[in-house]
């Protein structure tokens, strides 16, 4: 049963740290929809961030603060009777929300500015970015 939980939580680990979380876009003026990705999302306060639209793709840094933060680390251990077996897991368990920014620039030569409220340790989040001629987005991270 333990080998079992650790495999587990071991597969979630992993899979949770293998994907970068998945950004859509939505313009409120004109129903134009983006998607791309934030990378180094998973515990980490900043990375690149991509969004491509149909007609360009805007590019940058997003940076986070992180508030209120619950971590821990929780070692486990199993014994067993007769023939010693032992075994330890280590389980790190991570609840927060922040804030964050990004600045994105485009290859058509707008430039975007996001806003975003985040929680988890992989970022979920919701926001609203704007480009330096007034349209305004809607964001999806997760």
């Amino acid at each position: 049963m333990f080998r079992k939980l650790v495999g587990v939580a071991l597969v979630f680990t992993l899979t949770a740290c293998g994907t970068a979380p998945e950004t859509l876009i939505m313009s409120r003026r004109t129903g134009l929809t983006g998607s791309g990705e934030i990378t180094q999302g998973v515990l980490r306060n900043s990375g690149e961030m991509r969004i491509e639209t149909q007609y360009e793709t805007f590019t940058g840094r997003w940076v986070a603060v992180r508030e209120g933060a619950n971590q821990g680390l929780e070692l486990l251990q199993s014994a067993a009777g007769g023939s010693i077996l032992r075994e330890t897991a280590s389980i790190l368990a991570d609840t927060e929300a922040g804030f964050g920014t990004a600045i994105l620039t485009s290859d058509g030569g707008r430039s975007m500015r996001c806003e975003f409220r985040y929680t988890g340790v992989q970022i979920t989040a919701i926001g609203v970015c704007e480009t330096t001629d007034g349209e305004v987005f809607d964001l999806q991270v997760s």
